[in-house]
């Protein structure tokens, strides 16, 4: 239960540089950037990010385990320090490209950590714990965030991911090693080749891309609010407050069933609420809305980070972890484009109901590709 502690704190330090960022838009526009400058710096953390997944891996087969996450927690502490004394927007893209690459190696290095250190018959119940530590930020940094900038302590504001990429580099010395050879870089890691060969490689990314371009229209469930009249907290709050009932009241669920099986499952929960969200006639419809999506986030965001672990052997778990998180990234990239096409022609809302039925029917897709993944004898299970 110690290590546990261990991770749910890392986890959510290292989440806590990301989401203070949720606010970085208003504040550069409070300081006199134009709105366009404004979203391509924060942009470029997440573009930079999703390339990062790739050197995350590299860097955890190359130098060890616990040296890429004390290398990437002094690189994002090392940035958040700049950002305090950034004026101009090349400073500021940088920084923002610096401290992008140093989140993407830092959660990779760390999840395959949790991989490598929990028990295959705890992984589920572990993972649901850690996770608390990415939603918490919701409830303590980003609102404290949120006050500080709201009340003009622009600095305190921007010290914020400071303090919370120094208790990361504090993080990376305490935790308890996973091996000597894991630890110094010096474990043969296995090559992309058997990854495809030794684990559902195409199974895993598409079920990680069509749960990304899920979880991503959240970003679009302010605005769509507005346009009906609605407050925007009540889904989102209500989100969190679904996420947390499912990896609390529901622990113990996770560990009686293969989380795999569940993956399906658990996105279609989430795309049928996200379709009935629009169809929302006032706040509380709204707020039901978020909490069954919530619900279903609730599970499939720490069963998608198990298959790192469950599918794969643990010298190809740095890869595993790679290509879970460079998947749901992409999602991310891909959703805005496709909104940006289809809005003009069907309107905000139509194109919001388009997103919620495609997602219904990928929810239905990935749950059938598990289900027949499941009822192949383990011996007999090829990649793809």
């Amino acid at each position: 239960m110690r290590l546990i502690a261990y991770l749910i704190v890392t986890t959510w330090a290292i989440y806590s540089c990301s989401n203070v960022f949720f606010l970085f838009a208003a504040y550069l526009e409070r300081s006199g950037f134009p709105s366009e400058d404004a979203g391509l710096l924060v942009g470029a953390f997440y573009g930079a990010t999703t390339l990062a997944r790739v050197l995350g891996g590299w860097a955890v087969e190359r130098v060890g385990i616990r040296r890429a996450m004390a290398a990437s927690a002094f690189l994002c502490l090392g940035a958040a320090l700049l950002n305090l004394a950034a004026s101009s927007f090349w400073h500021f893209l940088w920084i923002r490209l610096a401290m992008g690459c140093a989140y993407g190696v830092f959660v990779v290095a760390l999840t395959t950590y949790q991989s490598l250190v929990i028990p295959e018959e705890t992984r589920g119940l572990a993972f649901v714990f850690i996770t608390l530590g990415a939603l918490s930020c919701l409830f303590t940094v980003v609102p404290l965030a949120d006050w500080l900038l709201t009340r003009g302590y622009d600095k305190a504001f921007l010290a914020l991911p400071v303090g919370a990429a120094l208790l990361c580099a504090v993080q990376a010395f305490r935790l308890p090693p996973v091996s000597a050879a894991f630890d110094a870089g010096e474990q043969s890691w296995g090559t992309w080749g058997e990854f495809y060969q030794y684990s559902p490689f195409w199974r895993i990314a598409a079920s990680c891309i069509f749960f990304g371009l899920c979880d991503a229209s959240i970003v679009y469930i302010p605005a769509l609010a507005l346009s009906m009249g609605l407050a925007p907290s009540s889904f989102v709050v209500a989100n969190g407050l679904g996420a947390l009932a499912m990896r609390t009241l529901a622990r113990d669920f996770f560990n009686r069933h293969p989380r795999y099986a569940l993956a399906g499952p658990s996105l279609l929960v989430m795309a049928v609420f996200l379709y009935l969200t629009p169809l929302s006639k006032d706040n509380l419809g709204l707020f039901a809305c978020g909490f069954f999506y919530g619900v279903g986030m609730g599970y499939g965001f720490p069963a998608h980070l198990a298959l790192i672990g469950d599918l794969a052997p643990a010298r190809l778990r740095a890869k595993s972890s790679t290509l879970v998180y460079f998947c749901y990234d992409v999602s991310f990239f891909l959703l805005p484009m496709l909104m940006g096409f289809v809005a003009p022609m069907l309107g905000k809302t139509g194109a919001f109901r388009l997103l919620g039925l495609s997602c219904v029917a990928s929810g239905v897709g990935v749950t059938v590709m598990w289900a027949l993944f499941a009822e192949v004898p383990k011996k007999e299970r090829k990649a793809g």
